[in-house]
């Protein structure tokens, strides 16, 4: 039992384990999107092709939706916990 002062209550809760992971994969989403921004914008640099500008509006346009639907769900998360 001597490592199980070390351990805090939060750290032992599943509940935590998934906040982290869902956290995570929100950061990843986000990282990618950011990265496929990067990635269109550097071919218009490069090509001046006005569909990577499309493409770019299409990618921030559904990272919108798909963030405020992880929001909706957090909080509604977040509602029914506090229940």
């Amino acid at each position: 039992m001597a490592g199980a002062g070390s351990l805090t209550p939060k750290a032992c809760e599943p509940r935590a384990a998934v906040e982290r992971l869902s956290l995570l994969l929100v950061r990843l989403l986000l990282f990618l999107s950011l990265a496929t921004i990067a990635g269109a914008l550097a071919f218009y640099v490069f090509k001046r092709d006005r569909r990577y500008l499309r493409f770019i509006a299409q990618v921030v346009k559904y990272t919108i939706f798909l963030m405020l639907g992880v929001l909706v769900f957090y909080a509604f998360e977040r509602l029914i916990a506090a229940v």
